[in-house]
């Protein structure tokens, strides 16, 4: 099992060896709006912080990478060129598989502009992107974000659209999209987790990556494992579940998780392929 979005910056070596006892072999750790402050100084320290969690769960023997980007509810009010302009270079460490979160947060056009150039970047750099959506305005925001993914030329499949629900996951997949479903939300962990299971029971494991978004704020660390054993407990098969719980994410990210698992910080960071 591979949990798609964990903030994991304040988890602990006894939290990491809870995820690994209940089948958590590995996570991406995105950057979010965690940082106190929107300026660059505060969104610098938090990609150094998103690159250390990264590299602590590594060494906790979990296959962790992060993901960088500059979100939405931290769009800086100074220095937003200059923290562009160093972006590139953030992506290119080591543990980085990812560009993001990025997306949409109220909306407007600075927020589409920021984005516009982070998608242009990944593009540029033939990343993958993490992509979300807040839950206040999530349908009307989501068509947004389509729209301005469509416009970026991107290849849809390289694109992971975290805050996906009932009401969007449809439309996600249908632009070729992977759909990411947050198992901690605002009906509550098990809300959230009855909730992914009825869609993936119904719709299917192609196209949807399942997480935990959990670490910063609450959360249930392991709603990606009782999601996976309420699946089973549903009668879906292993093979879908596996999709759901790791194999779609690992495969969108292009890496090899056998290359870090139970090695430690001293493995070799395998990069995406596509590269």
């Amino acid at each position: 099992m591979f949990d798609a979005f964990l903030h994991a910056g304040a988890l602990g070596a006894r939290e990491v060896a809870d995820l690994r006892f209940f089948g958590i072999e590995g996570a991406l750790v995105p950057s979010g709006d965690a940082v106190v402050t929107a300026t660059p100084a505060a969104i610098r320290r938090g990609w150094d912080q998103v690159s250390t969690a990264a590299r602590r769960l590594r060494r906790g023997g979990l296959a962790a990478w992060a993901a960088l980007g500059i979100h939405p509810r931290r769009i800086p009010a100074r220095g937003l060129e200059a923290l562009l302009a160093e972006l590139p270079d953030a992506l290119g460490r080591r543990e980085v598989a990812a560009l993001g979160a990025v997306g949409l947060a109220e909306g407007g056009a600075l927020e589409e502009r920021v984005l516009a150039r982070q998608l242009e970047l990944a593009r540029e750099l033939r990343l993958p992107v993490v992509a979300a959506v807040p839950l206040r305005g999530r349908e009307r925001l989501t068509r947004r974000l389509l729209a301005a993914l469509r416009e970026s030329e991107l290849e849809p499949a390289r694109v992971l659209v975290a805050g996906a629900d009932e009401r969007t996951v449809k439309a996600i997949r249908a632009c070729g999209h992977l759909a990411g479903l947050a198992l901690s939300g605002g009906a509550g962990p098990r809300g959230a987790v009855d909730a992914a299971v009825r869609m993936v029971a119904s719709l299917g494991p192609e196209g949807i990556v399942l997480g935990s978004d959990a670490g910063v704020g609450g959360g249930d660390l392991l709603a990606l494992a009782r999601a996976a054993d309420r699946m089973a407990k549903a009668g879906l098969a292993p093979a879908v579940i596996r999709r759901v719980c790791g194999a779609n994410v690992i495969r969108f990210l292009g890496v090899d998780p056998a290359g870090l698992r139970g090695r430690g910080s001293s493995a070799r960071s395998a990069r995406p392929s596509s590269r």
